[in-house]
């Protein structure tokens, strides 16, 4: 009974301590060790939503980035705006930037927080071949960039002549001259230090102005990102988005131009699907579409046409396809490797030109099987010729009739060359 009685006291105990943790909270940990993409777009909210539901105190959001997709990261942007739970951007550990879209991110946060050893900034937007936009794209580029991250600025209270800064001359600061700057406001070395310099800070959050606590004492949850969000920041590597439009030009091109061949149309077709995908995920520029598949097209013409013209002229556009294949307006920060890509093209370009030399010399040749491939063998006659006699070719003997010259001139063992197949009946003649 004693027993009984301890065991149900230390259960009693146990629960009133796991009620107390629940009611003291936690803080919610994410590791944006990323670019800015549709998946860590969905990561970022889904900590969000868990942290609103689950009673966290505060939400840390451990930040390096080289940037990533503008249009994300203004989706980004609106979901911490709209965040019931203190969000921190903090850019960790030592060694880590806040670049690009992950300078609206950093000034986004209700708090923005940087480790000694880091930087933020150079957001402005540059071409797919990382050359400086020109005309009226640059224009247009910076002025949404500017109004962005303007907006940002004024909203947190934060350094709007700096931020247009980091738009127009790809300024950085180090993690002292963003906090002078007031661009950040704390410079901790640790999440725990991080936590403990809140108290007393007061923050605008959900229409109302909130002090916040030392949370360092509050046990720190972290949150992984899920394998969907994995895989979608997969997709939305541009250069796997480029290697799907590779794939699907080249293997439908195949198809089209050798039907029946059925391996190339299938993995054209999975390719295509793959890539139409994608184009959900990223933005992609109709432009470098069209000239990945007039180059796949333009290869597969040197079947028609061997010239050798069209094939280099396709690989020349496929590589410019590659280029060009995300809109820099929209994400200024995603580029494909063409040090990984242009290879794999050339790869993929002098393939399909032998495949296709190797279709056409196929087709060119005569034809060695069946019946039509009787046609030219020599054989010899089995016993002197009448009007239709037995001749020995390839090891059989087939029914033959003559034609060109008189039967009776015809002897045993004589060679005669096949003419022509009528069923199981060879028309043949004195080979000369």
């Amino acid at each position: 009974m004693f027993v009984r009685f301890i065991l149900v006291l230390f259960l009693s105990l146990v629960s009133f301590s796991n009620i107390q943790a629940e009611e003291k909270g936690f803080v919610a940990l994410m590791n944006m060790d990323m670019m800015i993409l549709p998946g860590t777009q969905g990561y970022l909210e889904n900590v969000i939503l868990k942290a609103e539901e689950d009673g966290a105190k505060a939400i840390v959001v451990q930040l390096d980035t080289p940037g990533g997709i503008i249009t994300t990261s203004q989706e980004m942007i609106q979901a911490i705006f709209k965040s019931k739970v203190p969000v921190i951007v903090y850019v960790y550990p030592s060694g880590s930037t806040a670049t690009s879209a992950g300078v609206f991110i950093t000034m986004a946060g209700h708090i923005a927080a940087m480790a000694p050893g880091t930087t933020i900034g150079a957001a402005h937007p540059v071409a797919g071949d990382g050359k400086d936009i020109e005309g009226d794209m640059r224009l247009k580029a910076e002025n949404m960039t500017i109004a962005m991250v303007r907006s940002i600025s004024e909203e947190r209270g934060r350094n709007v002549e700096w931020a247009e800064e980091s738009v127009k001359k790809s300024s950085s600061l180090t993690e002292n001259e963003a906090l002078k700057k007031n661009v950040v406001d704390i410079v901790t070395p640790s999440i725990i230090d991080l936590l403990r310099d809140l108290k007393g800070r007061k923050i605008e959050l959900d229409g109302k102005e909130v002090v916040l606590e030392d949370y360092s004492n509050l046990p720190i949850k972290n949150i992984e990102i899920s394998v969907q969000n994995k895989i979608l920041n997969v997709m939305a590597n541009p250069n796997i988005a480029a290697l799907l439009w590779l794939g699907a030009t080249s293997g439908i091109s195949l198809e089209l131009y050798n039907p029946g061949a059925i391996l190339p149309g299938v993995v054209g077709v999975i390719c295509l699907l793959l890539a139409l995908a994608v184009t959900q995920v990223i933005p992609i520029t109709q432009t470098g579409i069209l000239l990945m598949v007039a180059g796949g097209l333009m290869i597969g013409a040197e079947m028609y046409v061997a010239s050798g013209i069209l094939g280099v002229g396709g690989i020349i556009a496929m590589i410019f396809g590659a280029i060009y294949l995300v809109d820099p307006i929209a994400a200024p920060d995603l580029k494909v490797n063409l040090e990984m890509i242009i290879p794999v093209i050339l790869l993929f370009g002098g393939f399909m030109l032998w495949v296709l030399r190797e279709v056409i010399f196929s087709r060119s040749k005569n034809v060695s099987t069946g019946q039509e491939g009787m046609i030219g063998e020599v054989g010899k006659a089995e016993q002197d010729f009448t009007v239709r006699q037995s001749i020995f070719i390839n090891g059989e003997s087939w029914n033959a009739s003559l034609i060109g010259a008189e039967a009776s001139s015809v002897k045993k063992g004589a060679d005669l060359e096949v003419v022509a197949v009528h069923g199981l009946l060879l028309d043949v003649k004195v080979k000369e």
